[in-house]
């Protein structure tokens, strides 16, 4: 006697192993969020490299590094760092994340598999002297990749009612054939939203250490500093369009 199988997409959870899902159901949800912002002016030939073709960088070129402390989240409470481009997309103004990192598995899954954050799990540490606070990632521990120090000065008046970010990230699935790359590409364009805002300006900067080829986070390089501050807020990924598929 040979049975056959019931399970099909409609009773399929969102997500790998279908019968027991790794994360919780969309949208994502953050509170109590400190986010440390540097923004610099970096090479263009460098972040050309990294920008898909559909997206236009506009010059000089923007880049930001964003250390985040979330204190709760619908993945568990984590470090996270985000490398981003200014770009554009037929007028539209977003960043390009070329790389982020976090320090736990569930927040990179969630994030990856569903909008294509490009993350992987590493070292993130906050440490403070004084009214100095250091922010630094690791991978593996012990290897530094990237610095943030930080001063926090006062706050803007006024404070905005709430912020828009919207992200573009490149998702890849790999094919399981042997003479084919990839089975899927997919530029994704995701817009989180903050409320609960308070935003104050600091003073300090950012660097890499450009010691690993492995993680090259040094190959989008800090030509001029710009700016830094801190935004504390709760946040939510509302929504997410596919700009492109390949």
């Amino acid at each position: 006697m040979k049975r056959k199988g019931k399970l099909n997409p409609a009773k399929m959870g969102m997500t790998m192993p279908v019968n027991a899902p790794a994360f919780v159901d969309k949208p994502p949800y953050w509170r109590g969020v400190k986010s440390f912002t540097f923004n610099y002016i970096t090479d263009p030939k460098a972040a050309a490299a990294l920008v898909p073709e559909p997206l236009l960088i506009p010059e000089p070129v923007k880049a930001t590094l964003i250390f985040n402390d979330f204190e709760w989240s619908t993945g568990g409470p984590y470090y996270e760092l985000l490398q981003g481009i200014n770009v554009e997309f037929e007028g539209e103004e977003c960043l390009y994340f070329p790389q982020l990192a976090v320090t736990e598995a569930v927040p990179l899954l969630a994030g990856r598999e569903i909008y294509g954050f490009p993350k992987k799990v590493g070292n993130i540490e906050f440490v403070r002297q004084d009214d100095i606070l250091a922010m630094f990632y690791e991978r593996p521990r012990g290897l530094r990749i990237a610095t943030g120090v930080f001063r926090q000065l006062a706050p803007i008046d006024p404070q905005p009612d709430g912020m828009l970010i919207k992200g573009v990230n490149l998702r890849v699935i790999t094919s399981p054939e042997p003479d084919k790359k990839h089975s899927l590409c997919e530029l994704i364009l995701a817009e989180l939203v903050l409320s609960n805002v308070e935003v104050w300006v600091g003073e300090g900067n950012c660097s890499y250490s450009g010691l690993s080829e492995l993680d090259p986070w040094h190959k989008l390089p800090v030509v001029k500093h710009l700016d830094c501050s801190l935004v504390k807020c709760d946040s939510t990924l509302g929504t997410a369009r596919i700009l492109k598929r390949w």
